[in-house]
């Protein structure tokens, strides 16, 4: 398994170096191993570290191979896929093109060919994003923190996945 030191995930140049306290619980918690794998990363308390901020600083090749990256990837779309009623089937066929890719089984070429038509079917929807955003700002604070409960829970997935994935 991959791990690295506190000072090569220093070389990332993680957010929390800006603020003198960020840069000092980083040292405190980097202190704490010689190495970190990417599960020591996504083991620590949600109370010390975020689940976004433990998918930020796993989401690198020199902690978790490429292959897992991918498949990550794919998960986190057939996620957000779930949450729309009718998901564009160009979306839906990017994602299995991926992991044909990932196989060995579509060239590059198919797979670029893929990628543009889920963007030319985002870009087709962004149209109605653009009015739910706009609806959604319209909301009370409620709403907003229904929203930010939501996004948390998605990140808390996409550790669970990143953990799976680690495991196989």
């Amino acid at each position: 398994m991959k791990s690295i030191s506190l000072e090569e995930f220093k070389g990332f140049r993680p957010c929390w170096l800006k603020t003198a306290a960020g840069a000092r619980k980083l040292e405190e918690i980097g202190s704490r191993k010689e190495r970190w794998t990417a599960m020591d990363i996504l083991g620590l308390p949600e109370s010390e570290v975020s689940a976004e901020d433990k998918i930020w600083a796993v989401t690198k090749t020199e902690i978790i191979e490429e292959e897992k990256l991918h498949e990550f990837a794919c998960r986190c779309a057939e996620d957000v896929l779930k949450l729309v009623k009718d998901p564009d089937p160009r979306s839906v066929a990017a994602i299995e093109a991926k992991r044909k890719w990932l196989k060995g089984e579509i060239t590059d070429e198919e797979l670029d060919a893929a990628r543009d038509a889920a963007w030319a079917a985002a870009s087709a929807a962004a149209w109605a994003a653009a009015w739910a955003a706009a609806w959604a700002a319209a909301r009370d604070a409620a709403w907003a923190a229904a929203k930010a409960a939501a996004w948390a829970a998605t990140r808390k997935k996409q550790v669970d996945i990143l953990r799976e994935l680690i495991i196989d």
